[in-house]
């Protein structure tokens, strides 16, 4: 995923350069070399947010530098980045918030004393309005990107520390999923495969995975919830037994 969008930030500099010097315009180049990277990724059908991402990328650049930015501003958000989006790069799982629907939606589908795997658990808004609503509940959030788990841990402290909430940053891929009725997930397109795999290969017999709008490919769900929200359409959800 880095590696591609290099490229496209490299192919979309060589077009520009084609038609403007860098040194000779920097802002036309910078202008010129944004429309090419969102145009190139567009071809290569990159997501929306991508696109706009490669249009403004060397813009702001051009921008920051004009205006003299202090350069340990580049550091801190180079650090902020790495901090929330960490994921993105290493498993093309970017900073995801469930809407606060989802709560009310899988406290309804929860059966009695479950205990649950946020896998992913960003902020943990999610953990913490389940955990409100059904007490019943045990609710591990994992999250293993270490600013999301710092704000996560600091929401939970200010949340009078929720006994049936605990707070991890420990990866969910190194847990064991047999311990769980549930594994809730709200992550993207690609890990879905590997989510199959671990959730057939270790859930106990009566499992759910549910996931929040991302399907996984080849198997359809078993049951489906509607959400409202143009981003988060629907909560998918597998039970154990159609993967044995």
């Amino acid at each position: 995923m880095v590696f591609r969008a290099v490229l496209i930030q490299l192919a979309g500099a060589l077009a520009a350069w084609y038609f403007v010097a860098p040194l000779a315009a920097p802002a036309v180049f910078a202008a010129l070399q944004g429309l090419f990277a969102c145009a190139i990724a567009i071809g290569v059908r990159q997501r929306r947010g991508m696109c706009l991402i490669h249009a403004v990328l060397l813009p702001l650049g051009v921008v920051a530098l004009s205006a003299g930015v202090p350069p340990w501003v580049y550091l801190l958000a180079l650090l902020v980045t790495l901090a929330f989006g960490r994921n993105a790069v290493g498993e093309q799982v970017p900073f995801y918030r469930s809407s606060q629907e989802v709560a009310p939606k899988l406290a309804d589908l929860l059966p009695r004393g479950a205990k649950l795997l946020e896998a992913g658990a960003a902020d943990a808004r999610l953990a913490l309005s389940l955990a409100r609503l059904r007490p019943d509940v045990r609710i591990l959030a994992s999250e293993s990107s270490w600013g999301s788990y710092a704000v996560a841990w600091l929401k939970w402290q200010l949340a009078g520390k929720p006994a049936n909430v605990t707070v991890t940053r420990e990866s969910f891929w190194t847990l064991d999923w047999s311990a769980f009725t549930a594994v809730y997930v709200f992550l993207s397109p690609a890990p879905m495969p590997r989510i199959w795999a671990k959730f057939v290969a270790e859930s106990a017999g009566d499992a759910l995975l549910v996931s929040n709008t991302f399907a996984i490919p080849g198997v359809g769900p078993d049951q489906s919830v509607a959400l409202a929200g143009p981003l988060q359409k629907e909560l998918l959800i597998w039970c154990r037994p159609y993967g044995t």
